[in-house]
Protein backbone atom coordinates (compact mmCIF):
# COMPACT_ATOMS: atom_id res chain seq x y z
CA UNK A 1 0.00 0.00 0.00
CA UNK A 2 1.47 3.37 -0.91
CA UNK A 3 2.14 6.22 2.31
CA UNK A 4 -0.27 7.46 2.75
CA UNK A 5 1.80 10.76 4.36
CA UNK A 6 3.63 11.06 0.91
CA UNK A 7 0.93 13.41 -0.53
CA UNK A 8 1.58 15.79 2.29
CA UNK A 9 5.48 15.91 1.95
CA UNK A 10 6.39 19.50 0.19
CA UNK A 11 8.54 19.26 -2.36
CA UNK A 12 11.13 22.00 -4.43
CA UNK A 13 10.29 22.42 -7.74
CA UNK A 14 12.19 25.15 -8.58
CA UNK A 15 14.98 25.49 -6.12
CA UNK A 16 16.10 29.16 -5.13
CA UNK A 17 18.70 30.55 -2.85
CA UNK A 18 19.13 34.04 -2.13
CA UNK A 19 22.21 34.91 0.09
CA UNK A 20 21.83 31.94 2.01
CA UNK A 21 18.13 31.87 2.22
CA UNK A 22 15.86 29.40 1.11
CA UNK A 23 12.83 30.82 -1.12
CA UNK A 24 12.42 27.54 -3.30
CA UNK A 25 9.27 27.76 -5.57
CA UNK A 26 7.55 24.53 -3.42
CA UNK A 27 4.83 22.21 -4.47
CA UNK A 28 2.94 23.88 -1.49
CA UNK A 29 3.45 27.76 -3.29
CA UNK A 30 2.36 26.36 -6.70
CA UNK A 31 -1.10 24.92 -5.14
CA UNK A 32 -1.34 27.98 -3.38
CA UNK A 33 -0.69 30.29 -6.35
CA UNK A 34 -3.32 28.49 -8.76
CA UNK A 35 -6.17 28.67 -5.72
CA UNK A 36 -5.72 32.67 -5.94
CA UNK A 37 -5.58 32.43 -9.77
CA UNK A 38 -8.67 30.12 -9.63
CA UNK A 39 -10.52 32.60 -7.16
CA UNK A 40 -9.87 35.80 -8.98
CA UNK A 41 -10.75 34.25 -12.16
CA UNK A 42 -14.01 32.84 -11.23
CA UNK A 43 -15.43 36.12 -9.52
CA UNK A 44 -14.03 37.64 -13.11
CA UNK A 45 -16.00 35.47 -15.27
CA UNK A 46 -19.81 35.83 -12.62
CA UNK A 47 -19.20 39.74 -13.06
CA UNK A 48 -18.48 39.88 -16.63
CA UNK A 49 -21.94 40.05 -17.31
CA UNK A 50 -24.21 42.28 -15.93
CA UNK A 51 -27.99 41.85 -16.57
CA UNK A 52 -31.17 41.66 -14.72
CA UNK A 53 -31.04 37.74 -14.65
CA UNK A 54 -27.84 36.30 -13.34
CA UNK A 55 -26.21 33.61 -15.09
CA UNK A 56 -25.61 30.31 -12.54
CA UNK A 57 -21.65 31.22 -11.82
CA UNK A 58 -22.81 34.52 -10.53
CA UNK A 59 -25.75 33.09 -8.88
CA UNK A 60 -23.24 30.43 -7.32
CA UNK A 61 -20.99 33.84 -6.23
CA UNK A 62 -23.26 35.76 -5.00
CA UNK A 63 -24.72 32.98 -2.73
CA UNK A 64 -21.06 32.84 -1.32
CA UNK A 65 -21.06 36.83 -0.34
CA UNK A 66 -24.77 36.27 1.19
CA UNK A 67 -23.29 33.13 3.04
CA UNK A 68 -20.00 34.57 4.75
CA UNK A 69 -21.58 38.06 4.86
CA UNK A 70 -24.32 36.24 7.28
CA UNK A 71 -21.67 34.79 9.27
CA UNK A 72 -19.79 38.32 9.90
CA UNK A 73 -22.62 39.98 10.35
CA UNK A 74 -24.54 37.48 12.73
CA UNK A 75 -20.72 37.11 14.89
CA UNK A 76 -19.36 40.75 14.65
CA UNK A 77 -22.92 42.90 14.28
CA UNK A 78 -22.72 46.06 11.91
CA UNK A 79 -18.86 46.90 12.27
CA UNK A 80 -18.19 43.38 10.62
CA UNK A 81 -18.88 45.28 7.72
CA UNK A 82 -15.13 46.52 7.96
CA UNK A 83 -13.31 43.31 7.56
CA UNK A 84 -16.00 41.39 5.54
CA UNK A 85 -12.95 41.48 2.64
CA UNK A 86 -10.96 40.03 4.28
CA UNK A 87 -13.05 37.00 5.21
CA UNK A 88 -14.56 36.19 2.26
CA UNK A 89 -11.02 35.85 0.98
CA UNK A 90 -9.82 33.58 4.29
CA UNK A 91 -12.90 31.93 3.72
CA UNK A 92 -12.28 30.75 -0.03
CA UNK A 93 -8.66 30.18 0.24
CA UNK A 94 -9.20 27.93 3.37
CA UNK A 95 -11.81 26.12 1.57
CA UNK A 96 -10.19 25.06 -2.02
CA UNK A 97 -8.03 24.50 -0.25
CA UNK A 98 -9.55 21.74 1.55
CA UNK A 99 -11.46 20.54 -1.48
CA UNK A 100 -8.38 20.23 -3.60
CA UNK A 101 -6.45 17.66 -1.58
CA UNK A 102 -9.43 15.30 -2.60
CA UNK A 103 -8.10 15.30 -5.94
CA UNK A 104 -5.60 12.97 -7.06
CA UNK A 105 -1.79 14.02 -7.25
CA UNK A 106 -3.00 17.53 -6.08
CA UNK A 107 -1.21 19.03 -3.00
CA UNK A 108 -2.97 20.39 0.08
CA UNK A 109 -1.73 23.56 1.75
CA UNK A 110 -4.27 23.78 4.52
CA UNK A 111 -2.41 19.98 5.83
CA UNK A 112 0.47 22.45 6.41
CA UNK A 113 0.79 23.24 9.85
CA UNK A 114 2.82 26.53 9.08
CA UNK A 115 0.58 27.81 6.78
CA UNK A 116 -2.75 27.63 9.33
CA UNK A 117 -0.85 28.64 11.66
CA UNK A 118 0.49 31.41 9.99
CA UNK A 119 -2.84 32.58 8.85
CA UNK A 120 -4.30 32.37 12.21
CA UNK A 121 -1.36 34.50 13.46
CA UNK A 122 -2.40 37.29 11.34
CA UNK A 123 -6.30 37.12 12.48
CA UNK A 124 -4.55 37.16 16.00
CA UNK A 125 -2.31 40.13 14.59
CA UNK A 126 -5.03 41.72 13.35
CA UNK A 127 -7.63 41.62 16.20
CA UNK A 128 -4.67 43.10 18.25
CA UNK A 129 -4.14 46.24 16.11
CA UNK A 130 -7.55 46.97 15.41
CA UNK A 131 -8.29 46.10 19.28
CA UNK A 132 -5.87 48.90 19.88
CA UNK A 133 -7.19 51.28 17.34
CA UNK A 134 -10.80 51.40 18.44
CA UNK A 135 -10.40 50.80 22.54
CA UNK A 136 -6.68 52.25 23.05
CA UNK A 137 -5.32 51.06 26.48
CA UNK A 138 -8.74 49.85 27.50
CA UNK A 139 -8.09 46.87 25.08
CA UNK A 140 -5.24 45.50 27.64
CA UNK A 141 -8.24 45.76 30.69
CA UNK A 142 -9.42 42.47 29.14
CA UNK A 143 -6.51 40.56 30.91
CA UNK A 144 -7.98 41.72 33.92
CA UNK A 145 -11.72 41.99 34.68
CA UNK A 146 -13.28 44.55 36.48
CA UNK A 147 -14.72 43.45 40.82
CA UNK A 148 -11.63 40.63 41.34
CA UNK A 149 -10.08 40.99 44.64
CA UNK A 150 -6.59 41.99 44.50
CA UNK A 151 -4.50 38.75 45.71
CA UNK A 152 -6.02 37.37 42.73
CA UNK A 153 -5.40 39.46 40.21
CA UNK A 154 -2.31 38.11 39.15
CA UNK A 155 -3.41 34.90 38.38
CA UNK A 156 -6.74 36.21 36.26
CA UNK A 157 -3.75 38.11 34.51
CA UNK A 158 -1.57 35.01 33.52
CA UNK A 159 -5.13 32.77 33.11
CA UNK A 160 -6.60 35.49 30.56
CA UNK A 161 -3.22 35.99 28.86
CA UNK A 162 -2.64 32.24 28.29
CA UNK A 163 -6.05 32.01 27.28
CA UNK A 164 -5.74 35.04 25.06
CA UNK A 165 -2.34 33.45 23.26
CA UNK A 166 -3.58 30.11 22.57
CA UNK A 167 -5.98 31.73 20.51
CA UNK A 168 -3.98 31.42 16.84
CA UNK A 169 -2.59 27.73 18.05
CA UNK A 170 -5.79 26.20 18.64
CA UNK A 171 -7.43 27.85 15.52
CA UNK A 172 -4.16 26.68 13.77
CA UNK A 173 -3.94 23.06 14.60
CA UNK A 174 -7.49 22.38 14.56
CA UNK A 175 -7.18 22.89 10.65
CA UNK A 176 -4.98 21.00 10.52
CA UNK A 177 -5.42 18.27 11.98
CA UNK A 178 -8.84 17.87 10.68
CA UNK A 179 -7.14 18.20 6.96
CA UNK A 180 -4.24 15.39 7.97
CA UNK A 181 -6.48 13.47 9.48
CA UNK A 182 -9.21 12.86 6.92
CA UNK A 183 -7.14 12.70 3.48
CA UNK A 184 -5.24 10.00 5.63
CA UNK A 185 -8.17 8.39 6.16
CA UNK A 186 -9.22 8.65 2.71
CA UNK A 187 -6.16 7.65 1.28
CA UNK A 188 -5.86 4.45 3.29
CA UNK A 189 -9.50 3.47 2.59
CA UNK A 190 -9.38 4.37 -0.85
CA UNK A 191 -6.34 1.57 -0.44
CA UNK A 192 -8.82 -0.87 1.08
CA UNK A 193 -11.34 -0.84 -1.38
CA UNK A 194 -8.60 -0.68 -4.40
CA UNK A 195 -7.56 -4.31 -3.21
CA UNK A 196 -11.01 -5.83 -2.06
CA UNK A 197 -12.02 -4.72 -5.66
CA UNK A 198 -9.56 -6.26 -7.74
CA UNK A 199 -9.65 -9.53 -5.68
CA UNK A 200 -13.59 -9.53 -5.84
CA UNK A 201 -13.23 -8.47 -9.86
CA UNK A 202 -15.44 -9.22 -11.75
CA UNK A 203 -18.11 -9.96 -9.08
CA UNK A 204 -21.18 -7.50 -7.67
CA UNK A 205 -19.10 -7.46 -4.73
CA UNK A 206 -16.02 -5.30 -6.32
CA UNK A 207 -18.96 -2.04 -6.55
CA UNK A 208 -19.36 -2.25 -2.76
CA UNK A 209 -16.01 -0.66 -1.92
CA UNK A 210 -16.13 1.90 -4.47
CA UNK A 211 -19.33 3.26 -3.76
CA UNK A 212 -18.23 3.35 -0.17
CA UNK A 213 -14.90 5.28 -1.15
CA UNK A 214 -17.49 7.92 -3.41
CA UNK A 215 -19.60 8.04 -0.05
CA UNK A 216 -16.83 9.05 2.07
CA UNK A 217 -15.28 11.18 -0.37
CA UNK A 218 -18.55 13.16 -0.36
CA UNK A 219 -18.41 13.85 3.15
CA UNK A 220 -14.94 14.60 3.57
CA UNK A 221 -16.02 17.11 0.93
CA UNK A 222 -18.50 18.36 3.52
CA UNK A 223 -16.03 18.25 6.44
CA UNK A 224 -13.79 20.37 3.83
CA UNK A 225 -16.63 23.14 3.77
CA UNK A 226 -17.51 22.84 7.50
CA UNK A 227 -13.83 23.40 8.43
CA UNK A 228 -13.59 27.13 6.18
CA UNK A 229 -16.89 27.62 7.85
CA UNK A 230 -15.71 26.91 11.34
CA UNK A 231 -12.25 28.83 10.68
CA UNK A 232 -14.32 31.86 9.82
CA UNK A 233 -16.35 31.75 12.33
CA UNK A 234 -13.78 31.73 15.38
CA UNK A 235 -11.74 34.43 13.17
CA UNK A 236 -14.86 36.33 13.42
CA UNK A 237 -15.39 35.81 17.21
CA UNK A 238 -12.05 37.08 18.17
CA UNK A 239 -11.74 40.12 15.86
CA UNK A 240 -15.31 41.15 17.55
CA UNK A 241 -13.91 41.89 20.42
CA UNK A 242 -11.34 44.13 19.48
CA UNK A 243 -14.32 45.84 16.81
CA UNK A 244 -15.90 46.96 20.39
CA UNK A 245 -15.69 50.84 20.53
CA UNK A 246 -13.42 52.48 24.05
CA UNK A 247 -17.18 53.16 25.60
CA UNK A 248 -18.24 49.34 25.96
Amino acid sequence: MIDPMISFQVKNVVPMNVFGLDISITNSSIFMFLVVVAICGIFLLATREQGIVPTKLQFIVEKLFFFVGGIVKSNTGKKGVEIFPYMIALFLFIMFGNVIGLFPFAFSYTSQLCVTVGMALMVFVASIIIGIMNQGRTYFKRFCPSGIPGYLIPIFIVIELLSFLFRPISLGIRLFANMVSGHIMIEVIAGFAASIASIAMFSYFSAVPVAVNVALNLFKFVVCMLQAYVFVVLSCMYLSESLESQAH
